[in-house]
């Protein structure tokens, strides 16, 4: 037979709950702590031992009202177990502790309530894990990502400022991609890339996964001591008063891709407990997703660069022009320009530049190809990155402050166009700005080329004599050259938009045919065919005609007129000629035989003593027939002397 109330009996060693993950607190009805273990002990905080109030926890406001309800609860009405949550504000930390309350009353041996058991659940890595993949997955720029990840990140973890640096694949450039606070030295270039910092690259490769550092104590050894004295951006940096930090690495690869950093300015440690906390969340899930927003972004502005170049194409100097422009503003760089390579001459013509005032070079810029880096980029074909041009025997002086270059063929056989960039600062492009600018230069280099062929086509078209004119598949007349202006005497306005038909008859007097012009402009190919334009005023011009269909991804159709009129004028004097020289050739016999029989006349008369004065008849009459019976085109030259 059993009593109606049976207690159950624990005989428990403290000591042996403290290795207990859950924690475990035992309070009085009077709200006091009579036990803690180790882990109730972690979330409280210091400060908070047997014997403290639950008032000394530092509740929330919202969390305090929260317990006392249910206290009141359970001591007066209540016997069952209750589930609730609360809020810590971890001041020593700075950081909110979010835990679930598991609370059992507590009965003596007569059955009366004499507290409550609690079991304590941090919840706090729990929710900054869901909330934090929440930011990632619920972002569309990694500048909001990263911006909610700092703000989640700091509920967990107390840190002043965070920097998340990009570095660069041969670990020699860095990148800030994202910083809170904003911080930046004076004398620190602008722009994304930058050499990296001696005190970060010294010990990049120890730092593991993640590392806490006492900045003062790190820098009292070497080699960090002589980088703070000699190096002038860990000079900088040190004067912005870091204390403490705590660097967590992200890999992709088992390469370093980036490095999470965290600052404290008070002299309060980061400790295992934070270095636990960070390993916990997805740091580098975070940093990785951002990182495939930022490449989105670019690959975005790449498309709309290369579709702001196809809308030039057309006119090189304009394609250059935003090509240039555009990548000096993206990259921040000091100076960009395109040289076209002129394999005849074996020189580099400055196409377009853009730059900082002091950066630039002369607007009609030209050097030879056997030279400088220009030149070993046009003759090899490879692109070159110096650090320190000082130290490059290949280098030519161009701009005096130049201190790093990056020169880059656009892809070609042989090469034709090359971008070079220069900046004032020693090791100032990364491998991954050329690898982005290389990507783009391959369709910018279509384009480029593109632009020439249409530029030539169309001096071509503009300069050549005989009439060009293109229409649609139907007929329509879309555009044609300056010739065919000229040969109609009509202005492109009024030529582009009305039908070929209208222009074109049959040769000839007669009247033409039905429907010749409409037939003839129908054919997908017309081949030298003699027909006659109708100019705006005047007769109609005889051509020779033509034409055929351009390929469907053209479409439409292309015509070429031949002007006949000075081809019918030189046969006519080819005509001309040919009848002059039937004339001379038929008269000059007859003259020639007059011309003898007065030579025997002279004679004569020479003979039987006649005077001087029939002699000098026959003379002038023999001269006369000497110049009549001159070629045709000897007539014509003594016609314009003044003999």
């Amino acid at each position: 037979m059993t009593t109606a109330y049976d207690p159950l009996l624990l005989r428990l060693n403290p000591q042996s709950l403290d290795d207990v993950a859950l924690g475990l607190v035992r309070i009085s009805l009077e709200g006091h702590i009579t036990y803690l273990n180790k882990a109730a002990r972690d979330i409280a905080g210091p400060g908070i031992n047997v014997g403290a109030s639950l008032s000394d926890l530092h509740l929330t406001s919202e969390a305090a009202a929260n317990l006392h309800a249910r206290l009141e609860d359970r001591r007066h009405q209540s016997t069952a177990g209750m589930t609730y949550p609360l809020k810590i504000d971890r001041q020593d930390l700075g950081t909110t502790i979010f835990v679930d309350v598991v609370a059992i009353p507590e009965y003596g041996g007569d059955g009366k309530i004499t507290g409550s058991v609690g079991i304590v659940t941090d919840k706090s890595m729990q929710r900054a894990n869901v909330s934090l993949h929440h930011a990632i997955t619920g972002k569309d720029r990694w500048q909001d990502l990263l911006t909610a990840f700092d703000s989640k990140l700091r509920r967990v973890v107390r840190f002043d400022s965070i920097i998340i640096s990009l570095l660069s694949a041969d670990q020699t450039a860095v990148r800030i991609f994202y910083q809170r606070p904003e911080w930046r030295p004076a004398d620190q270039p602008s722009w994304r890339w930058w050499p990296m910092p001696a005190f970060v690259k010294a010990d990049l490769n120890g730092i593991g996964r993640t590392r806490t550092d006492d900045v003062k104590a790190m820098f009292a050894n070497e080699p960090y001591r002589t980088m703070a004295l000699e190096d002038p951006p860990t000079r900088d940096w040190l004067k912005v008063g870091y204390r403490h930090m705590l660097r967590r690495t992200v890999l992709r690869q088992k390469h370093v891709l980036a490095l999470v950093t965290l600052l404290r300015l008070d002299d309060q440690a980061f400790t295992d407990a934070d270095v636990q906390r960070i390993e916990q969340l997805p740091v580098g899930e975070a940093v990785l997703m951002a990182l495939a927003l930022d490449r989105q972004k670019e690959l975005e502005w790449g498309l709309e660069l290369i579709g702001r170049l196809g809308l030039m194409a057309g006119d090189l100097s304009k394609v250059a022009q935003v090509l240039v422009e555009e990548l000096r503003t993206n990259f921040a760089w000091k100076h960009v320009s395109l040289f076209r390579v002129d394999n005849d001459s074996k020189t580099l013509t400055l196409v377009h530049q853009s730059a900082v005032p002091g950066a630039r070079l002369s607007d009609h810029h030209t050097q030879s190809i056997d030279f400088g880096l220009l030149g070993y980029v046009a003759r090899s074909g490879q692109p070159v990155r110096i650090a320190d041009v000082r130290q490059s025997a290949t280098y030519r002086i161009g701009i005096t402050n130049t201190l790093s270059e990056m020169c880059l063929p656009v892809p070609g056989d042989p090469v034709r166009w090359i971008l070079n960039v220069e900046s004032s600062d020693a090791s100032a492009f990364a491998p991954d700005e050329e690898a982005t600018v290389s990507r783009l230069l391959k369709v910018a280099g279509l384009i480029l080329d593109r632009t020439l062929a249409i530029q030539f086509n169309a001096t071509v078209r503009d300069s050549v004599a005989d009439a060009i004119i293109q229409t649609s598949a139907m007929g329509v007349i879309r555009n044609v050259n300056p010739a065919c202006v000229r040969l109609l005497d009509r202005p492109l306005e009024t030529l582009v938009g009305t039908h070929l038909s209208g222009l074109i008859s049959a040769p000839g007097d007669h009247v033409d045919p039905p429907g010749f012009a409409a037939e003839l402009v129908a054919q997908d190919l017309v081949t030298s065919l003699e027909v006659e334009l109708r100019p705006r005023e005047g007769l109609p011009i005889k051509v020779l005609l033509s034409g055929r269909a351009l390929p469907p991804q053209i479409g439409g159709k292309v015509y070429v007129a031949s002007d006949l009129r000075p081809a019918i004028a030189i046969q006519r004097m080819e005509t001309f000629q040919q009848a002059f020289q039937q004339i001379a050739s038929e008269s000059r016999l007859p003259l020639a035989l007059v011309a003898a029989h007065l030579d025997e006349l002279r004679n004569v008369l020479t003979g039987n003593g006649m005077g001087t004065g029939p002699v000098e008849i026959l003379d002038k009459a023999r001269r006369q027939l000497r110049r009549v019976d001159l070629p045709l085109e000897r007539v014509v030259r003594m016609a314009a002397t003044n003999e």
